[in-house]
């Protein structure tokens, strides 16, 4: 299959200071903030008017006000500078991950210290090692975990509102994956609530896959799962921990790719979903694991429903294009080669060779007298590594909203070149 975008983008962009510090003065660090009002009168998606905009002093009000501003902002500038697909910038989150686990029902997010996650995690590293006593984390509270009220439609009908019809199949949004707590904690669940691992994902893919279907029923169209944990699969070091802790990470990956499908399974054929997965994108340019994809590349490329895979090749962490040799015919893989971790600025004749030689990659592993031209057309697209800002503080080390917009611009040189015709204002 073609991606739906030569030129993509992971999602998250840089928040305008302004907005930052609304966010830090809000003291809401890792909550969420609903878009809206979706009209200039004060009136919201549902037509009726909040008379709570007009107390400015609220600080939750003023970060409300401060959000949708940026967002509108930020959507006019991907339309002017002809980035696809649109997105929020993730700016009504506090970090990528937000707004789902809080919207569940029967399901909690709490301090969390420490020691009761899995110590040798990519994600609880550095953590440790900055001396960070604990963390939210979210777990089960009752014996059914269900999804009463999406977490992401107000955002999507705020982006929706931004566009005309005909650009909505322009526009992304992002959610995290059903296991994104139950792999990260040493004890995710109480056993009188749940008899299994398997039974709590059950519940958390049911409650993605509703939250799915609810935007696609409001008109999105491309959704991306976003699950670095599953490139974590390929870290030595969490190997080794898990190794020595008799943990079973064949068995954890089956339950992983088995709660991905139940998620995505049979779903509207016009609706795009792919996952994104990455190696951690902390502020400053901190990555979390390194490996290549080897280890895992075959399963999940034949394994899991996914048609479309974001994946990062933006550095040597990520090892080769080697595992692309896995890619099946049908599927497809948006190449990250364009790194947001710092604000260095690549090469684009030295990326459209890479990109070159990972179709190289792809066209011989799938044999059958495929070519390079065959792989292009049929497989491949490119991207940044990750998105600019995975939560509401900084990004990647140099970079800034000036150097964000080139190495976008960069990709959509990059796709333009090597796709001719490609135009992301005419997708």
């Amino acid at each position: 299959m073609a991606p739906p975008f030569r030129a993509d983008q992971v999602g998250s962009l840089l928040r305008p200071k302004s907005l930052v510090e609304a966010r830090k003065n809000s003291n809401l660090p890792w909550n969420n903030l609903r878009a809206g009002p979706a009209h200039e009168d004060g009136s919201g998606h549902d037509g009726t008017t909040d008379t709570s905009s007009k107390i400015t002093e609220d600080p939750m009000q003023i970060l409300k006000n401060e959000q949708d501003r940026a967002i509108k902002e930020v959507v006019a500038d991907q339309i002017s500078r002809g980035i696809l697909p649109i997105t929020t910038g993730e700016y009504e989150r506090g970090i990528f991950y937000g707004n789902f686990f809080e919207s569940l029902s029967g399901f909690e997010m709490r301090y969390t210290p420490m020691e009761d996650f899995k110590l040798g995690f990519p994600t609880n590293r550095p953590l440790i090692e900055w001396g960070v006593p604990g963390r939210d984390a979210g777990f089960p509270t009752a014996k059914k975990v269900t999804l009463e009220k999406s977490a992401y439609l107000d955002d999507w009908l705020f982006l929706r509102s931004l566009l005309p019809e005909e650009k909505w199949k322009d526009a992304k949004i992002t959610v995290p994956p059903p296991g994104w707590w139950h792999i990260q904690l040493k004890e995710p669940f109480d056993k009188c609530l749940f008899s299994s691992d398997s039974a709590l994902l059950s519940d958390l893919s049911a409650a993605l896959r509703k939250e799915i279907l609810t935007l696609y029923d409001n008109g999105l169209r491309v959704i991306q799962v976003d699950d670095p944990n599953l490139s974590f699969f390929c870290d030595e070091v969490w190997q080794d921990t898990c190794k020595a802790e008799d943990v079973d990470l064949a068995h954890l990956l089956d339950l992983y790719i088995t709660s991905h499908n139940d998620a995505i399974r049979d779903l509207p054929s016009d609706l795009t979903v792919g996952i994104h997965i990455c190696r951690g994108n902390f502020p400053n340019g901190v990555g979390l694991a390194s490996g290549s994809y080897e280890r895992i590349a075959k399963r999940l490329f034949s394994e899991t429903e996914y048609k479309l895979f974001y994946l990062e090749y933006d550095s040597p962490r990520a090892g080769d294009f080697t595992p692309l040799a896995h890619l099946p015919v049908d599927k497809a893989v948006v190449l990250g080669v364009v790194t947001t971790k710092s604000a260095e600025m690549e090469d684009l004749a030295a990326l459209k060779e890479r990109v070159y030689q990972a179709a190289d990659v792809v066209a011989k592993g799938q044999g059958r007298r495929r070519t390079r031209e065959d792989a292009l057309r049929d497989n491949l697209a490119v991207s940044p590594q990750c998105g600019f800002a995975s939560d509401h503080s900084e990004g990647g080390v140099g970079m800034t909203r000036e150097v964000m917009w080139e190495k976008l611009g960069l990709v959509k040189r990059l796709a333009e070149e090597i796709w001719p015709g490609w135009d992301a204002t005419n997708s």
